[in-house]
């Protein structure tokens, strides 16, 4: 049976007197599997939101999300309503099943299969191949596979302000319309290579990326400073 993934961020429906209880039981009767997120499925706001969400993507099932950082209500609420303390909480048939290092081990060892099987009894679920790994290298190895390979993709994931105080050459800031783009019509065998100022955000996005399929990853671990220091003293360091 072929559908289209679907993962609307719902709005909250609560109104005066509407308790956050009650809203979270509303909006988990609204679709079998449901994920409390920071951002939304097409934008998220930390990592593990974008590793449980490049999960489900993997498993190729329908979910809705909601934003807690839309509202600290509904933020407090999910944590008391599955005595949990931590965002993302996924949630398949009302049932909570936990976090990002809960959903990617079951993924692993295929028990999050079993769940969204009975979730969706008349999809057939399949279950997907294991993610690439994220190359880890410092800035002189990556400016050394960048000139062997001129197909590589460099991508900025730093804020238009920092680019405008350093970027690296052939570099593409990574936005949201980019972002989409990629996910929408890049091949997926495209070489990937992201930066930022000093390797974490760049790695949550390489992460984010082999979650979504691309098989040919890299992070470089000390960012824009590394460069400038191993690599080109001419870029401006901050």
């Amino acid at each position: 049976m072929q559908f289209k993934v679907i993962s609307p961020n719902v709005e909250s429906t609560g109104g005066s007197g509407t308790t956050p209880h009650a809203q979270i039981e509303q909006m988990l009767s609204d679709s079998p599997v449901f994920l409390f997120m920071k951002g939304t499925p097409e934008s998220p706001q930390c990592g593990f939101s974008a590793k449980v969400t490049g999960i489900l993507n993997a498993w190729k099932v329908p979910f809705k999300s909601f934003n807690v950082l839309a509202d600290e209500s509904i933020r407090q609420g999910v944590k008391d309503y599955a005595n949990w303390q931590t965002i993302p909480q996924l949630y398949i048939n009302k049932e909570f099943v936990g976090g990002s290092d809960v959903v990617e081990e079951m993924s692993n060892n295929g028990e999050l299969g079993e769940l969204l099987n009975e979730a969706f009894p008349d999809i057939e679920i399949t279950p997907p191949p294991p993610p690439a790994q994220v190359q880890e290298v410092a800035a002189l190895e990556a400016a050394l596979i960048l000139k062997k390979n001129h197909e590589i993709r460099l991508l900025d994931v730093r804020t238009p302000q920092e680019r405008e105080t350093a970027c690296l050459e052939n570099s593409v800031l990574l936005d949201q319309e980019l972002v989409e783009e990629m996910l929408d019509s890049w091949d997926q065998n495209t070489a990937l290579m992201f930066y930022c100022h000093l390797g974490e955000r760049s790695r949550q996005a390489a992460q984010y990326f082999t979650s979504q399929g691309f098989q040919q990853v890299y992070n470089v671990t000390d960012g824009i400073q590394g460069w400038s220091i191993n690599v080109d003293s001419s870029i401006p360091q901050y």
